[in-house]
């Protein structure tokens, strides 16, 4: 015959064993939804990007164009669109359009017909080149950002669900305390805070306590 002690070790570990399964389960789940949201989120950043940074038609400097002269294309930073609401139709700048070229110091001996430019605030944060400047988007591309960005927004918001921050810890001083004690062993062993694993161990005390009463009535 078995010695209790081994007996109730082994029963223990299945009753571990078996209460881990779901929360294994559980976490496996949530990781492969993060996954998921996040690479919907990338794809639509990826998609931003292609329409924001198309090429821009450029000509070699000639005697007599007429230059609009910048010693930059952008200054340093770009604020967050807010991918929830903004409406990048409305903060499109043509601030190009009076020039029929303009150039920049980086792009000495090159010129970029002006009509074909834009500046916009809420597109910046998607600039992947700043020595070069940027092509004016039609409407329909500027629709096609903003549907982007609900997407954006919307995958945001998923994350911050799947991903809440961690809890402030409290510190305390207590000494001696059941309940600091108890609480210290359940952060200690964190599948005590399951209700399954609780209720296999009060089974398996129940188990026994009646294994040792037989043996002791026999």
């Amino acid at each position: 015959m078995f010695p209790k002690s081994l007996i109730l070790s082994g029963l223990a570990g299945w009753l571990l064993f078996l209460a881990a399964l779901p929360a294994a389960a559980q976490t496996t789940n949530k990781q492969a939804q993060i996954e998921a949201v996040n690479a919907e989120m990338n794809d639509a950043m990826d998609q931003v990007r292609k329409i924001i940074n198309q090429p821009v038609l450029a000509y070699a400097r000639q005697p007599g164009m007429e230059v609009g002269e910048y010693p930059y294309w952008f200054h340093p930073g770009a604020n967050t669109p807010d991918f929830n609401n903004v409406d990048i139709r409305t903060t499109q700048e043509k601030i190009y359009d009076k020039f029929a070229y303009v150039s920049s110091d980086l792009n000495p001996g090159i010129v970029f017909p002006g009509r074909d430019l834009e500046f916009n605030a809420n597109t910046k944060y998607f600039y992947t080149n700043r020595s070069l400047p940027k092509k004016k988007l039609t409407e329909p591309q500027m629709l096609e950002i903003n549907r982007l960005y609900r997407i954006i927004g919307h995958c945001q918001s998923e994350l911050a669900q799947l991903q809440p921050p961690p809890e402030a810890t409290e510190v305390t001083t207590e000494v001696d305390d059941p309940d600091s004690t108890a609480q210290k062993i359940v952060n200690r062993f964190p599948m005590l805070k399951s209700s399954t694993v609780r209720v296999a161990f009060v089974v398996l005390v129940l188990v026994g306590i009646v294994y040792l009463f037989r043996r002791r009535s026999g």
